[in-house]
């Protein structure tokens, strides 16, 4: 028997290119790309993301032994991937020659960059403060300042990405209840993304109250996402974003 939800997710193309068509709407992040249903930080993973209507897609940046920007979480191809060894140990010929699951090639950033532009909104973690300034310097070649969100669990990265480019969007990943909303407010984040359990309905009023979009992760529980919603919540970041979809679309409560 057809699933009804089929007929809502298939086909239907998010709304959201830019950073600022975020705000004013509950969306959905496909973490890593729609990495529930294909390996992750892969194009395969950003292209099914896309397919499904992501609001958003999010994946994570590193360097290379000669410089360049892989997309890739950990910083060992171990369990992600066909290899052994430490990222910043290897060129990136050498990190592409590795299967990162049913064939795929762990991507360079542009890769990334040109599968998603004008399609969907970008969320990039760096994961290392010198993938900062090359990887600003890569979006803005291609014309997408606003369709990125830097994104950091550093302050120290995110400072460099702002203080380089003041029209840049950054935003704040924590894992501690101290101090965060208040450090993205002095960094010059318009986001924070908040571990979901954080994400209480008191700390999301405060981050309203900063001017701040609250963005929990990781949510692939309908029932959490709903939740979530309910407390404020204006966006969940999830390894399987067609699940979250059909609460997407009405008003968030950092418009109320």
């Amino acid at each position: 028997m057809r699933d009804p939800r089929d007929e809502f997710i298939a086909g239907r193309q998010s709304e959201v290119v830019l950073i600022g068509d975020l705000k004013g709407r509950f969306f959905v992040v496909a973490h890593r790309g729609a990495s529930g249903h294909e390996p992750e930080n892969t194009l395969r993973a950003v292209r099914r993301a896309i397919e499904i209507g992501a609001d958003v897609v999010e994946v994570d940046v590193r360097v290379s032994k000669d410089g360049a920007l892989v997309v890739i979480h950990d910083d060992t191809v171990d369990r992600t991937t066909s290899g052994r060894g430490k990222v910043r140990d290897m060129t990136a010929a050498e990190l592409r020659s590795l299967d990162a699951g049913k064939g795929e090639r762990i991507p360079l950033l542009e890769e990334v960059l040109d599968e998603v532009k004008g399609r969907v909104a970008l969320f990039l973690e760096l994961k290392e403060l010198e993938a900062a300034a090359p990887a600003l310097r890569l979006v803005k070649e291609r014309g997408m300042l606003d369709q990125v969100l830097f994104i950091s669990f550093d302050p120290e990265t995110l400072s460099a990405v702002k203080g380089a480019e003041p029209a840049s969007h950054v935003g704040l990943i924590y894992v501690k209840p101290e101090g965060g909303i208040v450090e993205a407010k002095r960094l010059g984040c318009e986001f924070v993304l908040p571990y979901y359990r954080l994400a209480t309905e008191k700390a999301v009023a405060f981050a309203h109250r900063m001017k701040l979009l609250v963005v929990a992760w990781t949510v692939d529980d309908p029932a959490l996402a709903a939740e979530l919603k309910g407390r404020g919540v204006d966006g969940v970041a999830s390894n399987y974003p067609d699940r979250i979809l059909p609460l997407r679309g009405s008003t968030s409560a950092s418009t109320r």
